[in-house]
């Protein structure tokens, strides 16, 4: 493996490395966004971040892992490689843990999100006027999600206080009329969303979700190759120290 053969393998081994910094990051952003809907959509409360942090602590591992691997890969240092393929190993170790425990906690988190969301949507239609942060954080789902309600605009009705749809449950109107006149149109004529919000909510963040495990499933095929790579040409140099005594 001397010469172009071992080069070959030093220069596609940083090149893997600089791949690794991408998925590193990938990872971090997906987390991010994943943890973003979980407390977005947690009726203001924090719950099931857990493992995104981890997600998040383990992709500025790989961002620091991979530059190591880079610089043992261009010094040609036999020890470093090892040492960089035995992170690898402890981070694959790690994202295997992370996936097992998401999966598993999954339904919790979203078993305790759709409690959270009843709950804010009770305290919703009670807050006062005075007291609208309930009232920001369901017109924000409404309007984004374009839903009404819990399980449907009959929520509004269903429980006291007895309240018509809000306007964030009716679609966009561009006309040039006044609020109140394209809010009373949208509720005489039924136009508001009829599909419920929760079901949209645990939609969304289940998809979050599956982007972070399938990103990590990816990556460990990519770390496998990384380890496989660096083992061999940790080897080559060995073995080219090895024959330049012998000569």
């Amino acid at each position: 493996m001397e010469g172009c053969g071992m080069n070959c393998i030093k220069y596609l081994l940083v090149v893997f490395n600089a791949l690794f910094m991408i998925f590193g990051i990938v990872i971090i952003a997906a987390a991010c966004v994943d943890l973003g809907m979980i407390k977005g959509f947690a009726g203001m409360e924090t719950t099931g971040h857990e493992t995104d942090i981890v997600l998040i602590v383990v992709g500025v591992l790989i961002l620091l892992v991979a530059a190591f691997g880079c610089f043992g890969a261009w010094k040609e240092s036999p020890k470093l490689l090892y040492i960089f393929a035995g992170f690898l190993v402890i981070i694959i170790l790690l994202e295997l843990s992370v996936g097992i425990a998401a999966a598993a906690l999954r339904p919790q988190i979203e078993g305790t999100m759709k409690t959270q969301l009843r709950a804010s949507f009770i305290k919703n239609k009670s807050s006062r006027e005075e007291d609208s942060t309930y009232k920001e954080f369901w017109d924000n789902i409404q309007t984004n999600l374009e839903c009404c309600g819990v399980t449907g605009p009959d929520n509004y009705i269903a429980s006291e206080p007895r309240l018509n749809p809000a306007y964030s449950c009716c679609p966009p109107d561009n006309s040039d009329h006044p609020i109140e006149t394209k809010r009373s149109d949208c509720i005489s004529l039924t136009k508001y969303y009829q599909e419920g919000c929760e079901d949209k909510v645990l939609s969304t963040v289940h998809s979050a979700g599956m982007t972070v495990i399938v990103c990590g499933i990816l990556f460990c095929f990519l770390e496998v190759a990384g380890i496989v790579l660096a083992l061999w040409l940790a080897h080559s140099i060995k073995t080219q120290d090895k024959g330049r005594e012998t000569a």
